[in-house]
């Protein structure tokens, strides 16, 4: 069954001034503009729920489990208190624009990396689909099908807490050495826990991104910072390699996907830089006969999501041309911000 089911904390909507205000818990891409339309009929009164609510500093900063304060707004005809089985809204990706915070958290928290060593993890998933009833019952799941952790109560867990779910796939191999180089770890989703108990706890797939399954590590959701991108072109020549693709079912990158490269920190990499990819040129004959070199055609861009210490994601923000980013590319460093001055 992968029904959605959206666990909302909250009481009957306020009929008069004198009611009380009605309290909801954050689901994952919530924003407070789809919360006024959905509460109020409008987006005009986002800004009324953020001032009901002064612990949260900005729109930005909703997380997964926070209960906010929904104020009862005299003259507005509130919509009718969302049942459990209400779709989770998902925020989509803002325009590309350079020099401000243009990555969308959803695609930032979803990247995954690649891993050096073994990655340190409090849990583990025990079994998936555990809402199923009789003989049929699917082996993986998704967005609104439920799953059991090997975390409880014992271990600090509540309801509402939030978790990411890794899932450790193949090994990254370095195009320049022929060497491994670490483990790649991909975001499966994000749950959100319903029902703990001592040592083990059922929760709702809030968000995926490919199927989970029984094993799959769960970490500690952590919200992720804002990226601006990088507009000051790089003064140093530096080229990177692509290792590995977020989408394991994908051999070519489309604009939006997340790869991952042989450069991190290490390099002096941050996220919010900026590669791009070239068709590179070929030896010709101009008219003369003379032998010439054609020009190196940029095909995609990409802009560094996080990195490790050798490693790093990138999301491809742009395809200029029909040719699409492998495994095996090499790219060039073409935008970055100086190391004294920061981001932007």
């Amino acid at each position: 069954m992968h029904s959605v089911i959206c666990g909302l904390v909250l009481m009957a909507f306020a009929g008069t001034a004198s009611a009380s205000a009605t309290t909801y818990t954050i689901g994952y891409g919530d924003t407070l503009w789809d919360l006024s339309i959905r509460f109020y009929g409008t987006p005009d009164y986002w800004d009324d729920i953020l001032a009901a609510n002064p612990s949260i500093m900005g729109v930005e900063y909703l997380v997964p489990g926070m209960d906010i304060v929904l104020p009862d707004i005299a003259g507005t005809v509130g919509a009718p208190a969302p049942t459990r089985t209400q779709s989770v809204t998902v925020a989509p990706a803002p325009t590309l624009t350079a020099s401000t915070p243009i990555i969308s958290r959803i695609r930032l928290e979803s990247a995954g990396f690649v891993a050096v060593n073994p990655v340190p993890a409090p849990g583990v998933v025990l079994a998936v689909n555990v809402e199923d009833q009789g003989i049929v019952s699917n082996d993986d799941a998704y967005a609104g099908d439920l799953v059991e952790i090997d975390m409880g109560t014992a271990d600090g867990v509540s309801v509402n807490s939030v978790f990411k779910i890794l899932n450790v796939g193949e090994q990254a191999v370095d195009p320049e050495t022929g060497n491994k180089i670490g483990t790649i770890v991909r975001v499966a989703g994000l749950i959100r826990i319903l029902e703990p108990s001592e040592n083990t706890s059922i929760a709702l797939v809030e968000h995926s991104n490919m199927q989970i399954n029984a094993g799959d590590l769960v970490v500690v959701y952590e919200r992720a910072a804002d990226i601006p991108i990088n507009t000051r072109p790089a003064s140093e020549d530096m080229t990177a390699w692509v290792i590995g693709l977020q989408n394991p079912l994908l051999t070519r990158s489309y604009t939006y996907d997340v790869v991952y490269l042989n450069r991190g920190s290490e390099s002096g990499l941050r996220p919010g830089d900026v590669f791009v990819v070239y068709n590179y040129g070929d030896m010709a004959y101009d008219i003369s006969g003379n032998r010439v070199v054609t020009a190196d055609i940029p095909i995609s861009e990409l802009v560094v999501l996080t990195t490790e210490r050798t490693t790093c994601s990138a999301l491809v923000s742009a395809n200029i041309t029909g040719d699409l980013i492998e495994v095996g590319d090499r790219i060039h460093l073409a935008r970055r911000q100086s190391a004294q001055t920061g981001s932007r």
